[in-house]
């Protein structure tokens, strides 16, 4: 009998109780990588698509483009590439993107891509990844169209 006692009272003492919240159960808030440690960054490299032909562009092709320091909502340099820079110096210049792909698909009309008020851009997180955006005439960022880009489709 005393056995017995002993044996349910190390399994009691040794479970967890599922009362306490574990961190499975606990909500997260909006993930943003911002708030992270940097880390190195990497080379880059974005799966291009034009025309039906498939490239992978690498570092040499982003650092034949003139980019310039942007800051981020909470004022830290990022590397900021003219997207429509990048297309024109490794495709031609007429191309244009017609889509970006990333964490989201996102289209391009023609109307948005040749709006002189508004620069389409990328650049880069803390983590080294790229992210899709507008700017306005004065360099002012909007809202992000398309997080951790890894594609572009591409017509000329």
């Amino acid at each position: 009998m005393l056995r017995i006692a002993c044996l349910v009272l190390l399994f009691a003492c040794g479970s967890k109780s599922t009362d306490a919240p574990t961190e499975e159960k606990k909500p997260h808030a909006k993930h943003e990588d911002r708030h992270e440690p940097a880390t190195a960054t990497p080379s880059l490299a974005l799966k291009v698509h034009v025309d039906g032909s498939d490239q992978t562009w690498a570092q040499d092709v982003f650092d034949k483009v003139p980019h310039s320091t942007g800051k981020n909502n909470d004022g830290q340099d990022r590397d900021v590439w003219s997207l429509r820079d990048l297309v024109h110096t490794a495709v031609g210049p007429s191309a244009r993107v017609v889509a970006v792909a990333g964490d989201i698909r996102m289209p391009i009309d023609t109307k948005a891509w040749d709006d002189p008020d508004k620069t389409p851009i990328l650049h880069r997180t803390k983590r080294g990844a790229l992210k899709f955006r507008w700017a306005d005439k004065d360099g002012k960022w909007g809202d992000t169209g398309v997080k951790d880009v890894t594609e572009l489709e591409v017509t000329r």
